[in-house]
């Protein structure tokens, strides 16, 4: 195995990284699997819940989306404040704030928002592509949301 290439463009360490986070919090909220987004011994880590192995990681985050899909709901994940840190070897720390919209399906449905700050470990193969080593992520807060209209 080559090692993992000198990555010194800081625009393409940006534009993959980030590339990375909008696929992967896209296919979560369509319920497709991200496990070729991970490294074979990823690791995804909350006070919630925690999965370590690509296939782990990639079923604890399915089964999250098809409980929320059977229950009639949608969620939306948007990633924000992107710090990126080279740790050198072809690996990056990066830290951001994700925002979670979530809403039930029906009239008058109610949802919720939630904030979290992810501190992650990203990893650069042979042939530049980034995925995820680690993902750590610590809630910040919960809003409950109701539907336009209610008072």
């Amino acid at each position: 195995m080559s090692p993992p290439p000198i990555i010194s463009d800081p625009l393409t360490v940006r534009l993959r990284v980030t590339e990375l986070l909008d696929e992967f919090y896209g296919r979560g909220d369509r319920g497709e699997s991200i496990a070729d987004l991970l490294v074979e011994e990823a690791e995804f880590v909350t006070p919630f819940r925690n999965a370590r192995g690509r296939e782990a990681v990639a079923t604890l985050l399915s089964s999250l989306a098809q409980s929320r899909r059977e229950a009639g709901g949608v969620s939306r994940h948007f990633g924000a404040n992107v710090n990126i840190e080279d740790l050198g070897a072809g690996q990056f720390r990066v830290r951001s704030l994700m925002i979670f919209l979530s809403r039930e399906s029906g009239s008058g449905s109610k949802g919720s928002m939630n904030v979290g700050d992810h501190d992650d470990i990203v990893a650069f193969d042979a042939g530049g592509t980034c995925r995820f080593v680690k993902r750590t992520m610590t809630p910040t807060s919960q809003f409950l949301l109701s539907p336009l209209g209610d008072k």
